[in-house]
């Protein structure tokens, strides 16, 4: 099957909320701690090693950055939340811009949360969560690193997930072993639609 995020392409980031480009189309975010694998599964998502920035440093995106599908179909990498000391500040800065996106936003269709399968649902991503069912936005919960856990763990973890939350999908990935991503495309394309 041709992969439809083959020809993804990063446009600009944003740092504040009267840089945000015009609302039109259709946008999807990607969130998670800055140590959750999201660059990883952006480019695994694309088939594109270089399409996001990995750091050795997590955490050092400091924009949103817009990345384009297609024409009308937008991603949106946020900057990853939680880490080391400098990720309250940080939060500080971009906090406010995230606000006034899920406030007037009429593009935005649904929300990612990259959450570590050995460690999900942090307080930052239940706040997250919170955020998106506060303004009545569509989340999936996507599970990272699921070579790192035996089958059983997976499967114990999914329901733990599904019981805690509302998520409109529960997804496993692994970037490393390419596990999972036509089930993460086909979710995102389905957003397209909707």
């Amino acid at each position: 099957m041709k992969n439809p995020f083959k020809n993804t392409t990063f446009l600009f980031g944003v740092t504040k909320a009267e840089k945000l480009p015009s609302d039109n189309g259709i946008e999807v975010l990607l969130s998670g701690r800055s140590n959750a694998g999201k660059s990883s599964a952006l480019n695994s998502l694309a088939d594109n090693k270089k399409l996001a920035r990995i750091s050795k440093t997590p955490g050092r995106t400091t924009e949103i950055n817009f990345f384009e599908v297609e024409d009308g179909f937008k991603l949106l990498d946020l900057p990853g939340y939680g880490f080391a000391k400098s990720g309250r500040s940080r939060r500080k800065n971009w906090g406010p811009l995230l606000e006034e996106y899920f406030k007037n936003r009429q593009g935005l269709k649904a929300v990612l949360i990259f959450m570590d399968i050995r460690h999900p649902l942090k307080p930052i991503d239940l706040e997250m969560i919170k955020l998106c069912e506060s303004f009545d936005i569509d989340y999936v919960a996507v599970l990272t690193k699921s070579d790192k856990v035996s089958k059983n763990i997976s499967a114990k973890t999914i329901q733990q997930v599904s019981e805690a939350i509302n998520a409109k999908e529960i997804l496993i990935i692994s970037s490393l072993k390419k596990i999972g991503f036509e089930k993460l495309r086909k979710v995102l394309i389905g957003f397209k639609y909707e």
